[in-house]
Order: structure tokens, then C-alpha cells, then sequence
């Protein structure tokens, strides 16, 4: 029997629509249910390339329900146009996973796995962190940032960007406290040349709540230590946009809280699209999944 996709419009608290894929193997989950006595389902965060194109949703879903995990792609309004449109808030899209986590347990799902990349790694941490609201039963965080209002600072500084971190914190901050909120192209701003394909838009809004330095929702690690689940941190270990050392920095702060199993899983040559390595990413989550 092959993998069925079913695809849905999940509707948040707020009243937001977002579309979401859900991929299931129905012989598979059959298997797994009767083995473990458990139905047993994944819901993963894309990053800000909300896409099939590029990051994980690309080749993980589909695995992942063969194996007998039912896996949830959902779409939430930090991916694409959402920083485009002024919609890109950590704390606003946990409404997103939410209503994916709701959905999921009206169709009997007894436990629920957060699994996230990149962007919606950050804002799977912070959803699993706050245990009492979103019991979750596991973490997964594939190629996870510690912060990125660090990592675009630490980005600016290397490539120059224009505007630079400090001058777009003066920006974003004036007009946020007048109100207003109006794109902005950054150049630069993961790369060394002024081409569109180094360059990142936000509005005021969208970067000063996901990039500036007050964004405390985007920092995993300040909310991983509140996380009382289980952890996988999937790194690969040629990541240019995400320190490697960052994923063991942020296990260490899991244990340090008192989370006693955190492990990291690392991908050697992967860079942060894992392009060419996506069979281990697939195994490295499917090991540790089975193992719990």
C-alpha cells in the first residue's frame, strides 16, 4: 500500500488558514499500532522556504509514514510570504502548530512528535517548551539555530550587509513604535554579493520579531532547557548558515536543565539543505523515533 496524502486547510484560534499535507501508510501505522499500542504521529514545522523545494519536506515525510509515523507538513505564516506580508511572528504561529497538534488528535492520535527545520525548528522548540499548554511526546530539530537574531547579526557582520544589524535595528525599532511597517531588502545579507539570491526581504515588523534583538521567541536556546521531552538535534556538519557547534550547544543546555535524553545526530559533509545526505537525516530520526 502505498503513502497517501490527504491535503488540508487547518484553521488556527485566530481564524488564519494554512494548508498542510498529511502523509500517511495506513498498513504501516497498522503494524506500528498493534506492535506498540500506540498511534503515534509527526508534526513537522517547515523553515522560511515553506516549500518542497529545498530543507526537509522535500524527502522526510514520506519515509517517516512508511515507517508507520504518520507525518503532518504543515504550513504557518513564517514560511514565504509571511515575512513578506507582516505575518512572520514566532508567537503568533504557534497558533499554527496548534491547530495542526488539534487536528491530529481529533483523528486519535495518542502521541505527538514536534519535528522542525531550521526557522520551524526554532518554532518547534518553542511550542514543545511550554509542556503544560502543548504536551508533546518528543523533539525533533533538524538543522536548528540557536538564535537567529544572532545568526543574522553574526551575518551582517561578515558580509557587510546594507543595511547593516545596528542600522536596521534603528529602523525596524522607529517604525514599529510609530506603527508602520513597510518592506525592506537587505543586501548581503547571507552572502558576499549584492545578487538577489544573497539578499533577504522582511517587512519592519516581520524582521524586528524574527531577527532583532529583542526577538526572544527566535532564540532556541533560551526555551530548549523548558523542553521535558525527549530531543534529537539533526546537524550536518558542512551547515554555512547554521554552526555546527550550535546543536551541541544547545543539547548541552537541555541536560544542563535537566533533560536526560537529548542526543545529537551528526550528518558529516551535510550542509543545511542536507542535499545529498537525506537518506541519514532519514535514519537518524527514524532510529530514534523506533528506539522510544
Amino acid at each position: 500500500m502505498p503513502v497517501e496524502r490527504e491535503l488540508l486547510t487547518l484553521e488556527a484560534r485566530d481564524g488564519a488558514l494554512h494548508d498542510a499535507l498529511l502523509h500517511v501508510d495506513e498498513r504501516a501505522l497498522r503494524a506500528r499500532e498493534r506492535r506498540t499500542g500506540r498511534r503515534t504521529a509527526v508534526l513537522h514545522a517547515h523553515g522560511i522556504m515553506g516549500n518542497f523545494l529545498v530543507g526537509t519536506l522535500r524527502f522526510l515525510p514520506a519515509p517517516l509514514a512508511r515507517a508507520g509515523w504518520p507525518t503532518l507538513v504543515l504550513d504557518t505564516r513564517l514560511g514565504n510570504v509571511g515575512q513578506l506580508f507582516g505575518q512572520a511572528v514566532f508567537e503568533d504561529a504557534l497558533l499554527d502548530l496548534e491547530a495542526g497538534a488539534r487536528m491530529l488528535r481529533d483523528r486519535g492520535f495518542h502521541d505527538l512528535v514536534l519535528s522542525g527545520y531550521s526557522s520551524g525548528a526554532v518554532l518547534a522548540t518553542l511550542f514543545a517548551s511550554n509542556q503544560r499548554r502543548y504536551p508533546v511526546r518528543g523533539l525533533v530539530g533538524i538543522g536548528t539555530p540557536w538564535s537567529l537574531p544572532d545568526a543574522a547579526r553574526r551575518r551582517s557582520e561578515r558580509f557587510g550587509s546594507e543595511p547593516s544589524y545596528r542600522r536596521m535595528t534603528g529602523i525596524a525599532r522607529a517604525a514599529i513604535d510609530a506603527g508602520e511597517d513597510r518592506h525592506v531588502v537587505i543586501t548581503r545579507a547571507t552572502g558576499p554579493t549584492a545578487l538577489p539570491r544573497h539578499s533577504e526581504v522582511y517587512t519592519y515588523r516581520t524582521w524586528w520579531h524574527s531577527r532583532g534583538p529583542e526577538a526572544e521567541a527566535a532564540v532556541a536556546g533560551s526555551r530548549i532547557g523548558a523542553v521535558r521531552a525527549p530531543i534529537l538535534l539533526v546537524q550536518g556538519t558542512a551547515d554555512d548558515l547554521v554552526i555546527p557547534a550550535e546543536a551541541e550547544a544547545l543539547a548541552r543546555a537541555a541536560r544542563d536543565a535537566g533533560n536526560p535524553d537529548v542526543e545529537v545526530a551528526w550528518v558529516e559533509g551535510a550542509g543545511h539543505a542536507f542535499a545529498g545526505s537525506e537518506q541519514r537525516v532519514v535514519e537518524a530520526v527514524a532510529r530514534w523515533l523506533a528506539r522510544r
